[in-house]
């Protein structure tokens, strides 16, 4: 038996959500150790700069929330998704240009494909899902044993 499509979106939202907010934690509290040790390829897209690194963690905590709270009620808090997707594809984009534009490497590219633009195309994914008719899938209702 398959898991309906409400199990899946809801597990994909609660990995999304741990994963930025550990990743928001990390950048808002150890900055340092985020930018030169956690995150391969990152001390390469320019010098550590701790405001900013601590700044880009606050959007990772404010995403990570807003992706539990989907997680909780997809169809209530749909929003939260939608946001979190923009967000993420905005993410995407400009990490696409700076490839176009010479200002970084492949050579964290699993970083990136894993961490960047899979968990993107999962959230746009979650949030056309989220905003379908209720009768194609409703993953606001508890799913009977």
């Amino acid at each position: 038996m398959n898991p309906s499509p409400n199990r899946w979106i809801r597990g994909v939202l609660w990995l999304l959500a741990a994963i930025y907010l550990f990743n928001g934690v990390a950048m808002f509290f150890f900055p340092s150790t985020w930018f030169f040790r956690l995150v391969p390829g990152v001390p390469e897209t320019g010098p550590y700069n701790m405001h900013l690194v601590m700044d880009s963690g606050t959007f990772f905590l404010g995403v990570g929330v807003g992706l539990a709270a989907g997680a909780i009620a997809p169809r209530r808090n749909a929003i939260a998704i939608v946001i979190a997707a923009v967000a993420s594809t905005m993410h995407s984009a400009l990490h696409l240009w700076s490839h176009a534009e010479g200002l970084l490497s492949w050579n964290a590219a699993a970083t990136e494909i894993f961490g960047i633009y899979i968990p993107t195309l999962a959230l746009i994914a979650i949030a056309i899902v989220v905003y379908r008719p209720a009768a194609a899938v409703d993953v606001h209702a508890p799913r009977a044993a």
